[in-house]
């Protein structure tokens, strides 16, 4: 799918109001490995722990060479400061974002979900995987076995990185709504969510007329969850902090206010 047609069809999808949607369509069949209800988060193991050790020293080495071809600037990186455990969220308007959220993090160890049919078979999903993706399972089990696996990264001061959004949308400058997952799991094990967000920096136009874009990473200030309110009232409340401070940080950038099309 070209460029053009990424942003004709997420320009359906706003006016449809269908936010969640795919662009492109989802992995399927055998590239996917399932997850099953023992999946291994914690990569048990002196091999596999060694394993991912070079994975993320890889990934690093490479987002060296991506954080220059998407001529990133990190904003805000002080916020992070002092932070030990805690829920990340962002917007997902790349494949390489995350790479780009782990060079804004520096050393801190960063742990990414992603849906299952990102948890590909073969060489490359196993470096995924090694490097620190978190495949999120479909069966209640699955699910249950992944929160209490995040539970133990947020006590070994490991940040998890969430797309609340649900799905990427190429390059797509509007915050879009919010699913509760994220806010959620920072409820649950109180632990602070630290928002971030991209805006774009237009710099020329590509043959096919699509416009060339420059990242900045906007980190904000983390949200605290309150211990003694109710589950997911305060995962309400840390969503709609989360949301403000997107739009806000929208403002800023663009000029304008969140309007969406149709």
């Amino acid at each position: 799918m070209t460029r053009a047609e990424k942003i004709r069809q997420e320009r359906e999808h706003e006016r449809a109001r269908d936010f969640s949607a795919h662009i492109v369509p989802p992995c399927t069949g055998k590239s996917v490995l399932p997850v099953s209800d023992d999946y291994d988060y914690l990569r048990g193991g002196f091999f596999r722990r060694l394993f991912s050790a070079v994975a993320v020293a890889l990934f690093r080495f490479v987002g060296l060479f991506i954080g220059r071809y998407c001529r990133l600037k990190v904003v805000g990186r002080k916020n992070l400061k002092g932070v030990k455990g805690a829920i990340l969220t962002s917007n997902h308007v790349n494949d390489v974002d995350c790479v780009l959220i782990r060079r804004a993090v520096g050393r801190r160890k960063l742990k990414i979900t992603v849906a299952e049919f990102n948890n590909r078979r073969g060489a490359f999903g196993a470096l995924l995987r090694a490097a620190g993706t978190l495949p999120i399972g479909k069966t209640l089990p699955a699910m249950r076995h992944l929160n209490r696996a995040i539970a133990e990264y947020v006590k070994r001061d490991v940040l998890v990185l969430f797309y609340p959004e649900g799905s990427l949308w190429w390059c797509y400058e509007k915050p879009r709504p919010l699913i509760d997952g994220a806010f959620l799991s920072a409820a649950q094990n109180r632990v602070p969510v630290v928002p971030m967000f991209f805006t774009f920096r237009t710099y020329g136009v590509r043959r096919d007329g699509t416009p060339k874009k420059a990242f900045t990473l906007h980190v904000g200030e983390p949200i605290v969850p309150n211990p003694d309110a109710p589950l997911r009232e305060e995962a309400k409340r840390l969503s709609a902090l989360t949301w403000e401070f997107n739009a806000k940080t929208y403002r800023e950038a663009y000029g304008k206010e969140v309007k969406y099309e149709g």
